[in-house]
């Protein structure tokens, strides 16, 4: 505005533009100053420029003691350095943890940095330090001991007053003081600016609101809160906006905290589900602070949120983890007992079956038997199903080829009315097992066509950003269908016309892109639908390389082969067999003194170790179960070797959960063989370790 538009207003009227100018000043620094959350503004030398009242309450200090030269005491090193980082950088930090001292009530406070602008509109930049003490969600923070905050007066709306030139200017007359309310003394030696208040609310990397009570209409919103939520003036002005934001799930929750808080009127802290202007859902962590009227009525609220989605969904991914986890080791706990009882069963019913000449009735009974036991063996095989932990070896690959293959091949299978789409343009390398994440996504294709009933389009596309890249899986649906599939992952049961092969395919892919390195999430938005995302370790575009000229081979000339010299009559292979269940122990040694074998056994690691150092012969080969009481096949091998260097080792096993067994990392001259198994798989293998090179 311009002194020449100032001149055509009347004093009086200048006044009361002035005063409601002072009274916003105080409205948005009473909001500051009664925020539950520690504002911290430093300057680029690291000296404090600005404080609020919650900065004296989470680091325990008096009213009387001054801020200035205690950084080094409140902070530690750490964050120090990273304040000057990020205000060089520009570049904000997110949430960092960080123990308190124990003279300041000991704990963890949660901190996040951004730089802005000076306070004096320089070009010098200063860091906002948004402090939180760690408390669990929903649990009420410690009251503030301060003054009782006055409530933020909302400043009427400036009346446009008619530009009518007086004929004579009245002499200039002092104008009256403001009616507003006096403004509330900061709490600290540090206040904030007059007019860095707005700047620092609409800058800060945090939704901060205020709203009257008890209706918790909002009054004020900052920028950063309509950027984040998706939301206009219109829609967080209405009545039930504080309310409608909060995802319907966590609603009444919400608001009995809140409720209990105002009408004890202490800090609250609580994490919820919001829901944005696009009908997105993230995660807030808000803490809300009551102010007290003269009489010590709650008459406003302020607070201040902040973005978690990312942690929440890294919570959510670890749970996930746990859960599958947790069942892993159920299912292998069965299929190992199972597979060994199932080991007695059908290697018993095999050696009868053998013994037996001719079709007899006892012949017939021992088949159903031997029937059974097999039906047995593959369920045995379903619980391994999901807790296998065999993949494919990882490998750089091009995500976005792979797809382009699949939808090629796919298109012309899928039913009628059902279709693929894809959106992955540029190349994005990935670190996986190629044919075993093709399959992935191919099970992860039919299945979305079983729940929709093979109508709709399925998009497939690729992502990526700094740390992952993501094969990106999209079909419409209702919300109930990313559930299912989060069951699956889970391990709970799938609906009961849901195929088996496809359910078991899904169940392995958590297990595959986890040993990875990798995770899966299923989310739902509304208007796109179910969206489950692979997200892969990222791998590196192969480089071509000169291809070096290639000299003709030079042919030696053959030389003579000697006369072979008769072979003296072989000795019998002495093989050692270690197993804790009797039942098996004495079938693979009655199979292999059979076949001519000497046969040493044991039934603990124990005495396998004493019998290697008092044997005086050579023991080729030493058969041992992977899980055994008191000591694993695995460690009883390493103290076996170090007296037989030279023997080899067969491993068998129900179900071992070490990830190197299934993965083939064994040393040289050893395998594995599955549980249950039938006498002549075991012999073939015997004969195969024992002949190989």
């Amino acid at each position: 505005m311009d002194r020449s538009d100032l001149e055509q207003w009347k004093p009086k009227e200048v006044a009361r533009l002035l005063a409601l100018v002072e009274a916003e000043r105080r409205y948005y620094q009473d909001i500051l100053a009664g925020l539950p959350v520690g504002m911290l503004v430093l300057s680029s030398g690291l000296s404090i420029v600005s404080a609020n009242n919650a900065v004296r309450q989470i680091f325990r200090l008096r009213s009387g003691d001054a801020l200035r030269g205690k950084l080094d005491v409140l902070l530690p090193g750490e964050v120090l350095d990273k304040v000057r980082e990020v205000v060089d950088s520009d570049v904000p930090q997110g949430e960092m943890t960080i123990p308190r001292a124990s003279e300041q009530g000991g704990g963890h406070l949660r901190i996040t940095i951004q730089a802005i602008r000076s306070w004096d509109y320089t070009e010098e930049r200063e860091a906002l330090l948004t402090i939180q003490e760690e408390v669990a969600a929903g649990a009420p923070a410690e009251p503030i001991t301060q003054e009782p905050a006055k409530e933020p007066v909302a400043p009427e709306p400036v009346p446009v007053a008619e530009a009518a030139p007086e004929p004579a200017p009245e002499p200039a007359a002092e104008a009256p003081k403001p009616e507003a309310a006096e403004p509330v003394e900061p709490a600290t030696d540090a206040a904030i600016p007059e007019t860095g208040a707005v700047e620092l609310l609409n800058n800060l990397a945090a939704i901060v609101w205020a709203a009257s009570l008890p209706d918790m209409r909002v009054l004020f919103v900052n920028e950063t809160g309509r950027r984040l939520l998706g939301w206009g003036v219109e829609e967080t002005t209405a009545p039930t906006f504080h309310e409608n934001r909060i995802h319907p799930a966590d609603r009444e929750r919400v608001r009995a905290e809140y409720s209990v808080a105002v009408s004890r009127g202490l800090p609250v802290t609580v994490e919820f589900r919001a829901l944005t202007g696009d009908g997105r859902t993230v995660w807030l962590r808000e803490s809300i602070c009551p102010l007290m009227d003269a009489e010590g009525q709650p008459r406003h609220a302020v607070g201040l949120a902040i973005d978690i989605t990312s942690r929440r969904r890294e919570e959510e991914i670890r749970v996930q983890a746990a859960r599958a986890d947790a069942l892993n080791r159920l299912c292998s706990r069965l299929a190992h007992d199972m597979n060994n009882l199932l080991m007695i069963v059908n290697g018993y019913s095999e050696e009868i079956l053998n013994s037996l000449n001719g079709a007899t009735q006892l012949s017939a009974d021992l088949a159903e038997v031997r029937q059974a036991g097999e039906r047995l063996s593959h369920i045995a095989d379903q619980l391994l199903a999901f807790t296998r932990r065999k993949a494919e070896e990882a490998a750089s690959l091009d995500a976005s080829a792979m797809l382009r293959e699949i939808v090629t091949a796919m298109n012309t299978a899928l039913p009628q009315g059902a279709a693929l789409a894809l959106t992955a343009a540029q190349p994005v390398w990935v670190l996986a097992g190629r044919e075993q994440l093709g399959e992935i996504v191919r099970v992860f294709v039919r299945f979305a066509n079983h729940l929709r009933e093979g109508a709709g389009e399925i998009a497939l596309g690729t992502e990526m950003s700094a740390d992952f890249g993501a094969i990106r899986i999209t079909f419409p649906g209702e919300e109930e269908a990313a559930e299912i599939w989060q069951s699956l992952f889970e391990g709970i049961l799938p609906p009961r016309d849901s195929p088996v092969e496809l359910v078991h395919g899904i169940s392995r892919a958590w297990t595959a892109v986890q040993q990875w390195g990798g995770v899966i999430e299923v989310e739902h938005e509304a208007g796109m639908g179910t969206i489950i995302s692979i997200l892969l370790p990222l791998g590196e575009a192969p480089v071509a390389e000169p291809v070096a000229p290639v000299a003709e081979p030079v042919t030696p000339a053959p030389e003579p082969e000697p006369e072979p010299e008769p072979e003296p009559e072989p000795e019998p292979e002495t093989v050692l067999v270690v197993e804790d269940e009797t039942g098996i122990r004495a079938l693979v040694r009655k199979i292999l003194e059979r076949q001519g074998y000497r046969v040493l056994d044991a039934a603990r690691a124990d005495d396998a170790i004493r019998v290697c150092q008092e044997f005086k012969g050579e023991i080729r080969l030493v058969i041992t179960d992977v899980v055994m009481p008191e000591m694993g096949g695995r460690e009883m091998v390493e103290k076996l070797t170090t007296v037989r260097p030279g023997m080899k080792v067969l491993y068998v096993s129900g179900y071992t959960d070490d990830p190197q067994i299934y993965a083939v990392h064994l040393a040289q001259g050893s395998t594995f063989l599955q549980k249950p198994f039938t006498l002549g798989a075991l012999l073939d293998k015997v004969r195969e370790v024992l002949e190989a090179e």
